[in-house]
């Protein structure tokens, strides 16, 4: 068990809080926010959570990405490809979904705009979780739990 795994586990748990937290919590706060002041509220909010999330993102790729690299040509190779795959999905859903809805939200609240944010969001819940799941079962299976 290596301390690239290790690390890479608990950025996996760490991004899988924040990103459950923005689901149930943030995004939906968001429609209770006054028209008026959402433009301020809103660059706030994406101010504050780039300064969490960019850094574990990168991270999680940094360390997912090495994680495949120790592991070609061996026999759990498969799931670091999975988990990268996972990872990459998660950047895609943020940059071409999440970040195109942030930018005209960050400009007035659009009710339309902030549902789609909401229900597109579940895309990177669910691939956090099973990013976050795939990794406790190898480390159950690693040291002998299953």
């Amino acid at each position: 068990m290596s301390f690239i795994f290790l690390f890479n586990l608990v950025l996996s748990f760490i991004a899988l809080g924040l990103i459950w937290t923005i689901q149930l919590v943030h995004y939906p706060s968001m429609k209770y926010i006054p028209k008026d002041r959402f433009p301020e509220y809103h660059n706030f909010h994406s101010i504050r959570i780039s300064i969490l999330a960019i850094p574990l993102m990168f991270a999680e790729l940094f360390t997912s990405i090495i994680l495949l690299y120790q592991n070609l040509n061996n026999a759990i190779q498969t799931i670091f490809i999975v988990n990268l795959i996972l990872v990459l999905l998660i950047w895609l859903s943020t940059f071409l979904i999440q970040v195109p809805l942030h930018n005209v939200l960050s400009k007035e609240k659009n009710t339309e705009k902030l549902s789609k944010l909401i229900f597109s969001n579940w895309i990177r819940t669910i691939l956090w979780t099973a990013r976050s799941i795939l990794m406790i079962l190898f480390l159950a299976f690693a040291i002998n739990l299953i």
